[in-house]
């Protein structure tokens, strides 16, 4: 069984180059992008243009972009802390951001891990497998 990741991202361009370093690692996930905290609560919640439970699963992975419109990472991960049904969904801030103090924001407020968006495709390629390892190749059952 495939794992869907929500990948939440205001950015076309780091999109794409997840994307692409899922394809290079060999591996088959489905990747759900939002572009905003906004998108990303309609779609956990299953409203609007999200309400299509088989053509929109709940996730297995949530990756987090800090900086984005409407809704940023953190006004996110507080909204996930504040719903019990999501609690169990673990959340990976993926970030451009080597600041201390948001890494340690981001990890009190719920996050499984921060991890910096690397600058090269190849380290971005081991970063997604390192991800594959940890969070989505483990009890492969139906979720």
């Amino acid at each position: 069984m495939r794992r869907l990741i929500l990948h939440a991202d205001d950015s076309e361009d780091d999109a794409l180059l997840l994307r692409t370093a899922f394809e290079m690692a060999g591996l088959r996930n489905r990747i759900v992008r939002v572009s905003n905290g906004h998108e990303a609560i309609n779609y956990l919640w299953g409203i609007g243009p999200y309400s299509d439970r088989l053509l929109h699963p709940f996730p297995h992975l949530l990756l987090l972009d800090l900086k984005m419109p409407l809704v940023d990472g953190f006004d996110l991960l507080e909204w996930l802390g504040s719903v019990p049904d999501f609690k169990e969904l673990p959340v990976i801030m993926l970030s451009s951001s080597e600041d201390p103090s948001n890494i340690e924001k981001a990890r009190a407020l719920g996050a499984r891990d921060y991890l910096v968006k690397p600058a090269k495709l190849e380290d971005l390629v081991e970063l997604v497998r390192n991800l594959h390892a940890t969070w989505l190749s483990k009890d492969l059952q139906p979720a």
